[in-house]
């Protein structure tokens, strides 16, 4: 809901998940999900999943934790294909559906941008995937040597985004800069509404300069 208030309620805004934890969705509700999103910020959406790391809270999903990195495959591949073919099936070991009409169809072609967050034990999965990388709070300094071998399994074009957790300087996030990465999405505390706001006043003012 939180996502969908955002959609239309602004018009440039990039938005997106950081992250879905696929294991523990059903893939035909989060693709209509996903492509409704899309639909109403106008391809602004933004689709960050992961496999999840808390093996009980998987398993209190009924997905076996051991398995949860192929559930999580076959579930957005079969995601991919509700997005993509107006009468769309899948048939796997961990998703199986008969021929189904889903809509909308998303306004990005051929489907929001995926990003996989985690570390290098998912470079594969974004290679085989196509997708980008979430970098969980990496200084530029740790992030090098894994951007090393993602790029030679995914290419050299391969988008990044870091979350960066704690506070933040423009001294601190410039160092992401010359590594090519995209984005840095910094953490944002719930607190109430006023000190929400000066906390993001500060940030504008600390950061603006590296706009």
């Amino acid at each position: 809901m939180a996502l969908t208030a955002a959609a239309v309620s602004t018009e440039t805004l990039v938005l997106g998940t950081g992250i879905a934890l696929v294991p523990e969705r059903d893939p035909i509700l989060t693709a209509k999900e996903v492509a409704s999103l899309d639909m109403l910020s106008q391809g602004r959406f933004r689709f960050g999943v992961g496999v999840g790391w808390l093996r009980e809270e998987v398993a209190n999903h009924r997905v076996d934790p051991a398995v949860r990195g192929r559930v999580t495959d076959e579930r957005l591949r079969a995601m991919i294909e509700i997005w993509t073919q107006e009468k769309a099936e899948f048939h796997g070991k961990y998703v199986d559906f008969d021929p189904i009409y889903c809509w909308p169809k998303p306004v990005t072609k051929p489907y929001p941008p995926l990003y996989i967050g985690g570390g290098p034990a998912n470079f594969t999965r974004i290679a085989d995937l196509n997708a980008g990388w979430i970098a969980i709070s990496p200084s530029p300094e740790q992030l090098s040597r894994p951007l090393e071998r993602l790029r030679a399994a995914a290419g050299s074009d391969v988008p990044v985004t870091v979350c960066h957790w704690g506070d933040a300087t423009a001294t601190d996030l410039e160092g992401y800069r010359p590594l090519g990465v995209e984005r840095v999405l910094l953490d944002l505390p719930t607190e109430p509404y006023d000190q929400t706001l000066r906390y993001l006043d500060k940030l504008a003012s600390e950061l603006g300069q590296l706009a």
